[in-house]
C-alpha cells in the first residue's frame, strides 16, 4: 500500500502538548506504546479501554494527569466519538485478537470498529496510525517475499480477513484525504505475548509439537519494544504518512531457533515437530468442528497459525529503513526480558 496524499502531512512534534488517542492501549503492545509516548513526547494520552479491562497501576504514579483512561468499546459510535474528541492523533490498536472464532465477530469488532475510528478521526481532523498485521497478506506469504505493495492472497482465517478489511477501509479513507499510516507488525514477542510466549510456553511444557516441518523457516520475530518504537518514529516522519510498513527485527532467526531459546528459558525439553501436511490435515478437520460446537475456543491448530509458522516468512524492511529506523532492542535482550517475566510469574507457571 502506497497512497500519495495531498499537501504536506502533519507530523507528531515531541515538544507539542497534543492529545493522542490510543485504542487498545491497555493491551500487550498498547502498554509499551503508551510508555514510549509518555517518555518521548509532551503530549497527553487518552487510552480507550474496555469496561472491565485492567490498566497498569503505575500509569497514574508515573504520569499522573497526562494519561486519561476512558472506558468504552470501538463497536459503539458514541464511545469512539467521545474518545476522539480534542485529539490530533490516533494510534488504533484495538481489535479482536486471535486466530479462531467466527468471521462475523471479527468483522463486527475489528472492521466495524475501525470504520468508527476513521469516521471520528475525519470529524476531529485527527491523523490515524493503524496497526494491522502480516496476516493481511493471506496465503501470499506461502509464495515468496511480500513487499508492502504485493497483492494480498486469500485470507487464512477470521483474524487475517479482518485485517484485510481494515486495510481496505484505510485505502478508502486515504483516498478521501484522511492522513493514515498503516503498520504491519510481524510476529510480536515480549513479556506477555499471547501466541508466541504464553501459548508457546504451554505447548512446550506439555510436550506438544511446537514446530511444523522442522521449524526451518524464518520466524520474522518483532520485539514489542521495537514495534512501539517504530510507531512513534514513523508518526514523527512526514514520509511515513500515506504508506504501509512492515515492522520486525530483521533477524535470521528460525522458528526452531526461537522455540529452542524459549525451551531453555522454561527448562523444558526441546520442541517437537509435525510434518506440514499432517498439521494442515489437523487444521482442516478440527476448525469446522470447533466453529460449530465451540466457537469461542481455539482449535489445537489453525490454518491462520500454520500460514505463519509452517512457511518461510520474508517481509522486506527497506521501507522502514528508508525512514532512518533500525530496531533498538536486540534479540538477546528481548529474550532476557521474556525470561525475567516468566520467573516473575512464579513457580506455578514454570515447567
Amino acid at each position: 500500500m502506497s497512497v500519495t496524499q495531498p499537501g504536506t502531512p502533519r507530523v507528531l512534534d515531541p515538544s507539542a502538548k497534543d492529545r493522542i488517542l490510543v485504542t487498545g492501549g491497555a493491551g500487550f503492545l498498547g502498554r509499551v506504546l503508551v510508555a514510549q509516548l509518555m517518555a518521548r513526547t509532551a503530549s497527553s494520552v487518552v487510552v480507550l479501554a474496555l469496561p472491565h479491562e485492567a490498566v497498569p497501576d503505575e500509569w497514574r504514579i508515573l504520569w499522573g494527569q497526562r494519561i486519561e483512561v476512558l472506558r468504552g468499546d470501538i463497536t459503539k459510535v458514541l464511545d469512539v466519538t467521545r474518545a476522539m474528541q480534542g485529539c490530533q492523533w490516533c494510534f488504533h490498536l484495538a481489535a479482536l485478537v486471535g486466530d479462531a472464532g467466527r468471521d462475523e465477530d471479527h468483522q463486527r469488532v475489528t472492521v466495524g470498529g475501525t470504520a468508527h475510528i476513521f469516521d471520528a478521526a475525519r470529524r476531529a481532523g485527527a491523523a490515524v496510525m493503524l496497526v494491522t498485521s502480516i496476516c493481511a497478506y493471506g496465503d501470499a506469504i506461502q509464495r515468496g517475499p511480500c513487499p508492502e505493495d504485493v497483492v494480498p492472497g486469500r485470507g487464512q482465517g477470521p483474524y487475517g480477513r479482518a485485517k484485510q478489511g481494515q486495510e481496505a477501509l484505510a485505502r478508502q479513507h486515504m483516498d478521501k484525504g484522511l492522513q493514515v499510516c498503516v503498520v504491519r507488525p510481524a510476529n510480536i514477542i515480549g513479556p506477555g505475548s499471547g501466541p508466541w510466549v504464553i501459548d508457546a510456553a504451554e505447548a512446550l511444557r506439555q510436550g506438544l509439537p511446537a514446530l511444523i516441518g522442522g521449524g526451518r523457516g524464518n520466524a520474522a520475530l518483532a520485539g514489542v519494544d521495537n514495534v512501539a518504537d517504530f510507531m512513534v518514529h514513523a508518526a514523527m516522519h512526514p514520509q511515513a504518512w500515506g504508506q504501509a510498513f512492515h515492522v520486525h527485527d530483521g533477524l535470521a532467526v528460525t522458528w526452531r531457533d526461537y522455540f529452542n531459546d524459549l525451551a531453555r528459558l522454561l527448562g523444558t525439553s526441546p520442541p517437537k515437530s509435525l510434518p506440514r501436511w499432517l498439521a494442515y490435515v489437523g487444521a482442516w478437520l478440527s476448525e469446522p468442528v470447533f466453529k460449530r460446537l465451540w466457537p469461542k475456543r481455539r482449535p489445537p491448530v489453525t490454518t491462520e497459525a500454520l500460514n505463519l509458522i509452517a512457511w518461510d516468512s520474508r517481509f522486506p524492511l527497506d521501507r522502514a529503513h528508508s525512514l532512518g529506523w533500525t530496531p533498538q532492542v536486540d534479540h538477546a535482550t528481548q529474550m532476557a526480558r521474556i525470561g525475567a517475566w516468566l520467573v516473575e510469574r512464579g513457580p506455578a507457571h514454570q515447567a
